[in-house]
């Protein structure tokens, strides 16, 4: 259990670029050790266990858990970090499986995060063409058939026009 959770400090320290386990008390560091305790607690081991593996007692672990992890839980990146941590350790990987996992759901995650993204443009452009065809029919409103089929006709006209750039 103790060497799973040495792959995730690894894993943490390479999605950050450096070192959990130093005295250096910079935000993005704390956060990470933060992310790191949160996911050993999942994990059902005990907090000096998991202080041992980033050289900090037990005191710690806990002050981590208990007051920086919320502060850090609040920002994108270490909340989705620690997502796809729980993630993995959720599938009771072994050791050398963790970090191709991780690699893997890291991937899925920020595909889902990309298609939000397209799906909330997606939905702005189709809220835009209800509102020109609410404008367009409203144009329409009180044409006979034949005069509906005649603005139809010119629009297409039109319409071909701009698509190939001449203009009448």
């Amino acid at each position: 259990m103790k060497s799973r959770l040495v792959s995730i400090k690894r894993i943490i320290e390479n999605e950050i670029g450096e070192r959990i386990d130093t005295k250096n008390r910079r935000r993005d560091l704390t956060y990470a050790r933060a992310v790191f305790c949160r996911t050993g607690r999942d994990m059902g081991l005990s907090l000096s266990a998991i202080g041992q593996v980033i050289n900090r007692d037990h005191a710690t672990v806990l002050h981590n858990l208990r007051v920086v992890y919320p502060f850090a839980e609040r920002e994108i990146y270490y909340k989705r970090l620690y997502e796809v941590l729980r993630a993995v350790v959720d599938e009771g990987s072994q050791t050398e499986e963790v970090e191709e996992k991780f690699d893997s759901t890291k991937e899925l995650a920020e595909m889902v995060e990309t298609l939000q993204k397209d799906n909330d443009a997606l939905r702005y452009k189709l809220r835009l063409l209800k509102d020109n065809e609410s404008n367009f029919n409203s144009l329409l409103q009180g044409l006979r058939e034949e005069e509906i089929d005649e603005v139809y006709n010119k629009l297409d006209i039109f319409v071909k026009a701009i698509k190939s750039r001449v203009y009448l």
